[in-house]
Protein backbone atom coordinates (compact mmCIF):
# COMPACT_ATOMS: atom_id res chain seq x y z
CA UNK A 1 0.00 0.00 0.00
CA UNK A 2 1.39 3.38 -1.00
CA UNK A 3 1.88 6.20 1.45
CA UNK A 4 -0.90 8.29 -0.15
CA UNK A 5 -3.34 5.36 0.14
CA UNK A 6 -2.43 4.96 3.80
CA UNK A 7 -3.00 8.68 4.40
CA UNK A 8 -6.43 8.45 2.75
CA UNK A 9 -7.33 5.43 4.87
CA UNK A 10 -6.20 7.16 8.06
CA UNK A 11 -8.38 10.16 7.15
CA UNK A 12 -11.36 7.86 6.55
CA UNK A 13 -10.88 6.11 9.90
CA UNK A 14 -10.46 9.45 11.72
CA UNK A 15 -13.74 10.74 10.19
CA UNK A 16 -15.50 7.64 11.49
CA UNK A 17 -14.07 8.24 14.96
CA UNK A 18 -15.10 11.90 14.90
CA UNK A 19 -18.63 11.15 13.66
CA UNK A 20 -19.41 8.49 16.26
CA UNK A 21 -20.68 8.51 19.82
CA UNK A 22 -19.44 5.00 20.55
CA UNK A 23 -16.83 2.63 19.12
CA UNK A 24 -16.64 -1.09 19.79
CA UNK A 25 -13.47 -3.10 19.24
CA UNK A 26 -14.09 -6.70 18.19
CA UNK A 27 -11.75 -9.57 17.41
CA UNK A 28 -12.69 -11.44 14.30
CA UNK A 29 -11.44 -14.93 13.68
CA UNK A 30 -12.20 -17.11 10.66
CA UNK A 31 -14.98 -14.84 9.39
CA UNK A 32 -15.89 -15.38 5.79
CA UNK A 33 -16.77 -12.59 3.39
CA UNK A 34 -20.42 -13.62 3.66
CA UNK A 35 -20.26 -13.42 7.47
CA UNK A 36 -18.69 -9.98 7.31
CA UNK A 37 -21.24 -8.70 4.80
CA UNK A 38 -24.10 -10.08 6.89
CA UNK A 39 -22.81 -8.26 9.97
CA UNK A 40 -22.26 -5.06 7.98
CA UNK A 41 -25.83 -5.25 6.68
CA UNK A 42 -27.23 -5.65 10.20
CA UNK A 43 -25.12 -2.76 11.47
CA UNK A 44 -26.12 -0.52 8.55
CA UNK A 45 -29.76 -1.02 9.53
CA UNK A 46 -28.99 0.67 12.88
CA UNK A 47 -26.84 3.37 11.25
CA UNK A 48 -23.51 1.87 12.24
CA UNK A 49 -20.30 1.11 10.35
CA UNK A 50 -18.15 -2.03 10.55
CA UNK A 51 -14.57 -1.35 9.49
CA UNK A 52 -11.57 -3.66 9.29
CA UNK A 53 -8.27 -1.79 9.24
CA UNK A 54 -4.70 -2.39 10.24
CA UNK A 55 -4.07 -1.67 13.90
CA UNK A 56 -1.13 0.64 13.11
CA UNK A 57 -3.31 2.80 10.85
CA UNK A 58 -6.07 2.82 13.45
CA UNK A 59 -3.59 3.95 16.13
CA UNK A 60 -2.54 6.84 13.91
CA UNK A 61 -6.16 7.79 13.20
CA UNK A 62 -7.24 7.63 16.84
CA UNK A 63 -4.91 10.46 17.89
CA UNK A 64 -6.72 13.66 18.90
CA UNK A 65 -10.08 11.89 19.23
CA UNK A 66 -12.11 11.03 22.32
CA UNK A 67 -11.49 7.30 21.82
CA UNK A 68 -7.84 7.12 22.84
CA UNK A 69 -8.84 4.80 25.68
CA UNK A 70 -9.30 1.87 23.27
CA UNK A 71 -5.82 2.16 21.77
CA UNK A 72 -4.15 -0.41 24.09
CA UNK A 73 -6.74 -3.00 23.01
CA UNK A 74 -5.89 -2.81 19.31
CA UNK A 75 -4.05 -6.08 18.79
CA UNK A 76 -4.69 -9.19 16.77
CA UNK A 77 -7.36 -9.39 14.10
CA UNK A 78 -9.49 -6.45 15.15
CA UNK A 79 -12.36 -4.63 13.56
CA UNK A 80 -14.16 -1.49 14.68
CA UNK A 81 -17.86 -0.74 14.96
CA UNK A 82 -18.65 2.98 14.78
CA UNK A 83 -22.10 4.16 15.78
CA UNK A 84 -24.22 7.07 16.92
CA UNK A 85 -26.87 4.70 18.27
CA UNK A 86 -25.26 3.18 21.34
CA UNK A 87 -27.73 0.51 22.45
CA UNK A 88 -28.78 -0.69 19.00
CA UNK A 89 -25.19 -1.19 17.84
CA UNK A 90 -24.34 -2.99 21.09
CA UNK A 91 -27.36 -5.28 20.58
CA UNK A 92 -26.36 -6.19 17.02
CA UNK A 93 -22.71 -6.84 17.92
CA UNK A 94 -23.52 -8.83 21.07
CA UNK A 95 -26.19 -10.90 19.36
CA UNK A 96 -23.93 -11.65 16.41
CA UNK A 97 -21.06 -12.57 18.74
CA UNK A 98 -23.26 -14.96 20.72
CA UNK A 99 -24.45 -16.74 17.55
CA UNK A 100 -21.19 -16.81 15.60
CA UNK A 101 -19.37 -19.68 17.33
CA UNK A 102 -16.55 -17.37 18.46
CA UNK A 103 -15.88 -16.00 14.98
CA UNK A 104 -16.26 -12.59 16.55
CA UNK A 105 -15.79 -11.52 20.16
CA UNK A 106 -16.29 -8.13 21.75
CA UNK A 107 -13.04 -6.83 23.25
CA UNK A 108 -14.03 -3.40 24.53
CA UNK A 109 -15.68 -0.15 23.62
CA UNK A 110 -15.18 3.54 23.97
CA UNK A 111 -17.82 6.10 24.92
CA UNK A 112 -17.43 9.66 26.15
CA UNK A 113 -13.65 9.23 26.67
CA UNK A 114 -14.28 6.16 28.86
CA UNK A 115 -13.32 2.57 28.26
CA UNK A 116 -16.16 0.05 28.22
CA UNK A 117 -15.35 -3.56 29.04
CA UNK A 118 -16.88 -6.48 27.16
CA UNK A 119 -19.35 -6.94 30.02
CA UNK A 120 -20.29 -3.24 29.80
CA UNK A 121 -21.10 -3.74 26.12
CA UNK A 122 -23.30 -6.74 26.99
CA UNK A 123 -25.09 -4.61 29.59
CA UNK A 124 -25.67 -1.89 27.00
CA UNK A 125 -27.11 -4.53 24.67
CA UNK A 126 -29.69 -5.48 27.29
CA UNK A 127 -30.96 -1.90 27.69
CA UNK A 128 -34.15 -0.97 25.85
CA UNK A 129 -33.78 1.13 22.74
CA UNK A 130 -34.93 4.74 22.57
CA UNK A 131 -38.14 3.75 20.77
CA UNK A 132 -38.91 1.09 23.39
CA UNK A 133 -38.40 3.67 26.15
CA UNK A 134 -40.68 6.12 24.37
CA UNK A 135 -43.38 3.45 24.14
CA UNK A 136 -43.07 2.67 27.85
CA UNK A 137 -43.33 6.37 28.76
CA UNK A 138 -46.44 6.78 26.62
CA UNK A 139 -47.98 3.70 28.26
CA UNK A 140 -47.27 5.12 31.70
CA UNK A 141 -48.80 8.47 30.73
CA UNK A 142 -51.89 6.88 29.14
CA UNK A 143 -52.64 4.48 31.99
CA UNK A 144 -53.98 7.11 34.47
CA UNK A 145 -56.10 8.68 31.73
CA UNK A 146 -57.59 5.29 30.85
CA UNK A 147 -58.35 4.59 34.50
CA UNK A 148 -59.98 7.99 34.90
CA UNK A 149 -62.14 7.38 31.85
CA UNK A 150 -63.13 3.96 33.21
CA UNK A 151 -64.08 5.50 36.56
CA UNK A 152 -66.23 8.16 34.93
CA UNK A 153 -68.00 5.52 32.80
CA UNK A 154 -68.60 3.17 35.72
CA UNK A 155 -71.31 5.24 37.48
CA UNK A 156 -73.14 5.74 34.19
CA UNK A 157 -73.18 1.98 33.65
CA UNK A 158 -74.48 1.41 37.17
CA UNK A 159 -77.24 3.99 36.67
CA UNK A 160 -78.26 2.31 33.42
CA UNK A 161 -78.46 -1.08 35.17
CA UNK A 162 -80.56 0.38 37.96
CA UNK A 163 -82.90 2.07 35.48
CA UNK A 164 -83.23 -1.15 33.52
CA UNK A 165 -84.11 -2.91 36.77
CA UNK A 166 -86.93 -0.41 37.44
CA UNK A 167 -88.31 -0.67 33.94
CA UNK A 168 -88.64 -4.46 34.27
CA UNK A 169 -90.79 -4.14 37.38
Amino acid sequence: MRRSEKADLITKIRKNFQGSKVVFVVNQNKMTVADTEGLRRQLRSVESVYLVAKNTLTRLAIKDTSFGCIQPHLSGQTALVFSKNITEAAKVVSEYASKSDEKITVVCGGFDEKLLSASDVKTLAQLPSLNELRGKIIAVIQTPAQRLAALTRAPAGQIARVLRGYSEK
